[in-house]
């Protein structure tokens, strides 16, 4: 009898693992996407085979279409479900064309759905994976915004007009042609073409699903915290890129660029000691790229568009460095851009795309008198450069090259005696 029961209770044990576990894979954004590739894989073929779909299966990935828009504002999962941009003849929602939605209110020309995504307008849950989550609290105040927006564009103060246009431009995609700079007839004149385009499009807006929504600078990404942990990816998880040291130096030359403290003066000394002639890039470009651990990886990665090209640069790469023989003929290309870009600041502190970003975003709200913020971003700036270049120091391939640029200036061999 005890068998009998043990054998029943690991029999419904073992249905409801299988039940979890079927549940579990089959996830609504799953089955949305299995019927859009699977309409569009039939209207290619007719019917599909049991490998057909197989193959569909192993094309849904939610990581694919998960979007994180710069500055890691925001991060939303929606078009895992409404995954149909730009392909007529799907009428079930959420797979209608998002393209033919979005016409009369110009978002996909002006701010596509893979840099913004789709929360910024119409809020709703960004990582909710089922419709009840998503769709929660998708309705709010998006015309009263609009509206305080507008109004903000008729202020006396700079900065608040800035900040008014900004916020449409989050909103609709589009600027029309108002810079808060203009002389007062000029702006009146957009602001009256804005209030035009609003009274034709606002329906539009407001319609179903198409979210009125706060400001889109009060929403948070959840996942802004780790990102920022990483100092090597941007907030999309991208590898940085090379900027040149010229764009480090319009700032770091400058004890107090746009009039903030923010740069010391012990900036120009560093920047001078190091950005002499002897020890760029540009000069000495042999030196920087067979001997440095990642200097040669990102510039192949950021400018040779062909992968077939960018593995035969590192392949030459990897053979000088494991020989100590510089190839003939050397790579033209790569030796090119090294010294068109000059990456000498960021040959220790690596690649400076987001701290670029980070530092004029940060000026600028000092500018604007928002200190708080400021400092907030060029801290963060600082602290990506600051942790880059102590994983450099550490690095005795990099210090090994500038061993050898100071032998070089000083006019004896490395390997000579002291």
């Amino acid at each position: 009898m005890v068998r009998k029961y043990f054998a029943f209770a690991s029999i419904v044990l073992f249905l409801a693992v299988v039940a979890i576990a079927v549940d579990n894979y089959d996830q609504e954004w799953r089955r949305w996407q299995r019927a859009y590739l699977t309409e569009l894989k039939e209207r290619e073929q007719g019917s599909l085979s049991l490998w057909d779909r197989l193959q569909i299966e192993l094309s849904m990935d939610l990581n694919r279409v998960k979007i994180v828009t710069e500055p890691g504002r925001l991060a939303d999962m929606c078009l895992a479900c409404h995954a149909n941009v730009g392909v007529p003849g799907f009428e079930e929602n959420p797979l209608k064309d998002l393209n033919e939605i979005h016409e009369d209110v110009f978002i996909l020309k002006e701010m596509p759905l893979d840099q913004v995504g789709c929360t910024a307008c119409h809020r709703g849950d960004p990582l909710a994976l089922t419709t009840e989550r998503a769709h929660e609290d998708m309705l709010s105040r998006f015309e009263e915004i609009f509206l305080e927006a507008l109004e903000d564009l008729r202020s006396e103060k700079q900065m608040i007009r800035q900040r008014g246009i900004e916020r449409i431009r989050w909103m609709t995609g589009n600027t029309f042609g108002y810079v808060f700079s203009d002389p007062p007839e000029v702006r009146e004149r957009k602001i009256r073409e804005i209030e035009a385009w609003w009274a034709r499009h606002k329906d539009t807006f407001l319609a179903e699903g198409f979210g009125e929504r706060d400001s889109p600078f009060k929403t948070k990404n959840p996942q802004q915290e780790r990102v920022l942990e990483n100092p090597a990816v941007s907030p999309v998880g991208e590898t940085l890129q090379f900027v040149g040291s010229n764009t480090c130096v319009a700032c770091h030359t400058n004890p107090s660029p746009g009039g903030t403290s923010y740069i010391p003066p012990s900036n120009r000394e560093h920047v001078e000691r190091w950005f002499r002639e002897e020890f760029k890039t540009s000069a000495n470009p042999e030196v920087y790229l067979y001997n440095h651990p990642w200097l040669a990886e990102v510039l192949a990665t950021q400018f040779i568009s062909d992968p077939e090209r960018r593995k035969e640069l590192l392949a030459l790469v990897d053979e000088a460095r494991r020989t100590g023989k510089v190839p003939e003929p050397p790579p033209q290309d790569l030796l090119e851009v090294m010294r068109s870009l000059d990456v000498t600041c960021e040959a220790c502190h690596g690649p400076g795309s987001e701290y670029a970003q980070l530092m004029m975003r940060g000026l600028s709200f000092e500018f604007q008198g928002r200190t708080d913020e400021a400092a907030q971003l060029i801290a963060r700036g600082a602290e990506i450069a600051r942790k880059n270049a102590q994983r450099s120091v550490s690095d005795s391939r990099i210090w090994r090259i500038f061993e050898e640029l100071i032998a070089r200036l000083m006019g004896r061999s490395l390997d000579a005696e002291p």
